[in-house]
């Protein structure tokens, strides 16, 4: 059985790993929301340009 000092030990390890993750996460999250920004912005040219040749 492990002692009470390994289990803190291991519980200190996993907290600092989770909080690592989440900060990877984060940053993606950033990432994921800015790569959207410009999807939408180059979604909108696309319909803008479709819609001009349209009418010309």
């Amino acid at each position: 059985m492990a002692s009470w000092k390994n289990i803190l030990l291991e519980t200190l390890k996993l907290t600092s790993e989770v909080k690592r993750l989440n900060g990877l996460t984060e940053k993606l999250n950033d990432r994921t929301v800015d790569i959207d920004k410009r999807l939408v912005r180059l979604e909108t040219m696309v319909e803008m340009t479709q819609k001009t040749k349209r009418l010309t």
